[in-house]
């Protein structure tokens, strides 16, 4: 048991060693994973640099179900995304702040889930709502974007910040619920009237915007933000050892 955690000490000193050569101070990346909130819901991430001023992004969100009484109606909407990321920082290498947290983005999320549901809600108690309408937004849709990144809160926690577009690949389609039941000429006139509605550019932009924060943490092994010196780490390890030693004799 003694030789095995031995063996994974050292292995653990040696990716640490590598992934503070690769990754100097400047750089905004380093792998990660962690927890974001935003527009798109509640998702999970994973971040692993390509080179010291190129990262990819791996990302699933989830929207939780929520309604929105507005105008008469309610409005559910149903959201479900994942993606891939390559960001980008155009100021690496330069020492200021900005330039050490700065990165733009672009990628390509697919939705498994993108639409709207809309009820009314029944004016007698006891009788169900009514479903009005759906409305169906583009599934895939390329992403572009910039953020800030490693914003440290704590020795392996940092915070990440991102903000952009899901630009969309199509038109939003709105469909009657029950049209069957309904007049076509009505059902028709509503349709259009909702679609028209829909595809505003407002509209898209509002359904597109991407905010995101997430909180991280650093899976590059590193004692602190910048830099690491193993054989200090050794030389401190090896004097605290034998002070416990001296004290556990000297009892």
């Amino acid at each position: 048991m003694k030789h095995l955690r031995l063996f994974l000490f050292f292995n653990v000193l040696i990716l640490g060693s590598s992934a503070q050569s690769r990754y100097p101070a400047h750089t905004a990346f380093t792998r990660s994973a962690g927890l974001q909130l935003g527009t798109p819901g509640i998702g999970f991430e994973m971040g692993l640099p390509l080179k010291d001023d190129l990262n990819v992004r791996v990302q699933a969100n989830y929207f939780p179900e929520i309604r929105k009484h507005y105008k008469g109606l309610i409005y559910q909407p149903q959201r479900a995304n994942a993606g891939l990321n390559i960001d980008w920082q155009p100021l690496f290498g330069e020492n200021s702040w900005w330039a050490r947290k700065w990165f733009i983005s672009a990628g390509m999320y697919y939705f498994m889930k993108h639409e709207v549901n809309t009820f009314i809600e029944s004016r007698v108690e006891g009788y169900p709502r009514e479903q009005f309408y759906h409305a169906e937004l583009s599934k895939v849709r390329p992403y572009i974007g910039m953020g800030l990144a490693k914003m440290a809160i704590a020795e392996r926690l940092f915070i990440n910040l991102n903000g952009g577009l899901f630009i969309p690949t199509k038109k939003t389609k709105v469909f009657k619920s029950n049209a069957e039941e309904y007049d076509p000429v009505y059902v028709a006139k509503m349709e259009q009237q909702e679609h028209h509605n829909y595809n505003r550019p407002w509209a898209h932009f509002l359904t597109s915007l991407n905010i995101q924060v997430g909180i991280f943490y650093d899976l590059a092994y590193r004692f602190n933000t910048y830099t690491w010196e193993p054989k200090e780490f050794m030389k401190k390890r090896k004097k605290k050892k034998t002070e416990k030693e001296k004290a556990a004799f000297s009892r």
